[in-house]
C-alpha cells in the first residue's frame, strides 16, 4: 500500500509539472506551430496588389479581414505554454482586432465614403502595427509581423485613391473661387481696396474652410495641415492689409503688402507641391 501511495504521489507531481508547462508544450514548439498557422494566410495576403480605386480597396480590405479571422481561429487551436497563456491570449487578441478596421474599411470604400475610409485606413495600420509589436516581442515572425507589408500596401493604396479625390475636389473649389474673385472690381485706391477686400475675404475664408472640411488622405494629415496653416497666415495678413487701407495708412499698407507677398509665395509652393496649382500659383489667393 505504501509503495502504491508513493507512486501516486509521483504521478501527481509529474502531472502538475506538465500542467505548469502548458501540457509539455515549449515556447519554441508553440512559436513554430503558431507561425505555421499564420504563414498560409500571409502567403495569400502577399498577392494583394496596391488598390487603385475604391472597389479594389474594398476587396483588398475584405481579404485582410477574412485572412486575419482565419489566422486567429487557427492560432487559438495551438496550445500555448502554461506560463505564457496570458501573453499569448493578449497577442492573439491584438491580432484579432485587426479584422475590425479592415471590415470598416471594406464597408466604407464600398460605399464611397471617403471620410470613413480615411479613418478606417488609419485604424487598420495602427492595429496591424500594434499586433506586430506584440507578436515580434514574443518571437513570432509570421503572426502579426507578416501582416504589416500587406496592410501597408493597402494603406498606401487608400492614400493614393483618397488623395486623387481630395485634389480634384479642392481644385474645383479653388477654380470656382478664383472666378468669383475675378469678378470683383479692381481697387484704384486704399478706400476702394478696403471695400473690395471685404468681399474678397468672404470668398477666401469660405474657400479654405471648405477645403479644410474635405476628407484628408490617410498619412497626409501633417502635410495638409501645414499647407492650410500657411494659408491661414496669408488670410491673417489680408485682414491686416484691409485694416491699413481702412485707416488710409499707405506706409503700413506697403509694408504689409511686402510681407504678404512672402507669405503667399510660401503657401503657393506648398499647394503646388501637393498638386493644387489652382489653389497655389494659379490662384488669386
Amino acid at each position: 500500500m505504501r509503495r502504491s501511495l508513493t507512486g501516486l504521489a509521483g504521478a501527481l507531481t509529474l502531472a502538475a509539472a506538465l500542467s505548469a508547462c502548458g501540457g509539455g508544450v515549449s515556447k519554441t514548439e508553440f512559436v513554430t506551430k503558431a507561425d505555421g498557422a499564420c504563414g498560409t494566410g500571409n502567403g495569400a495576403l502577399g498577392a494583394v496588389a496596391k488598390p487603385s480605386n475604391l472597389p479594389e480597396l474594398a476587396t483588398a480590405a475584405g481579404t485582410i479581414a477574412t485572412t486575419v479571422d482565419t489566422q486567429v481561429a487557427e492560432l487559438r487551436k495551438v496550445n500555448p505554454p502554461g506560463d505564457d497563456k496570458a501573453v499569448v491570449t493578449g497577442l492573439t487578441g491584438a491580432l484579432a482586432e485587426v479584422a475590425t478596421p479592415a471590415r470598416a474599411l471594406q464597408e466604407a470604400a464600398g460605399k464611397s465614403d471617403d471620410k470613413v475610409t480615411a479613418q478606417a485606413a488609419n485604424d487598420l495600420k495602427a492595429k496591424a502595427d500594434a499586433a506586430a509589436v506584440q507578436a515580434k516581442a514574443y518571437g513570432l515572425t509570421a503572426c502579426g509581423t507578416g501582416l504589416q507589408a500587406p496592410v501597408t500596401t493597402v494603406f498606401e493604396g487608400s492614400r493614393t485613391v483618397l488623395k486623387a479625390a481630395f485634389v480634384a475636389r479642392a481644385e474645383s473649389l479653388c477654380t470656382a473661387a478664383n472666378k468669383k474673385v475675378d469678378a470683383l472690381p479692381s481697387p484704384t485706391s486704399l478706400a476702394s481696396f478696403a471695400r473690395t477686400a471685404t468681399s474678397y475675404l468672404v470668398i477666401e475664408e469660405k474657400l479654405f474652410a471648405d477645403i479644410r472640411a474635405l476628407p484628408v488622405p490617410p498619412g497626409d494629415e501633417a502635410v495638409v495641415a501645414d499647407m492650410l496653416a500657411a494659408q491661414d497666415k496669408v488670410i491673417a495678413k489680408d485682414k491686416e492689409l484691409q485694416a491699413a487701407a481702412q485707416a488710409r495708412n499707405q506706409a503700413a499698407f506697403d509694408r504689409l503688402d511686402d510681407e504678404e507677398t512672402t507669405l503667399v509665395t510660401a503657401a503657393n509652393s506648398k499647394f503646388d507641391a501637393y498638386g493644387l496649382k489652382s489653389c497655389g500659383t494659379l490662384s488669386q489667393f
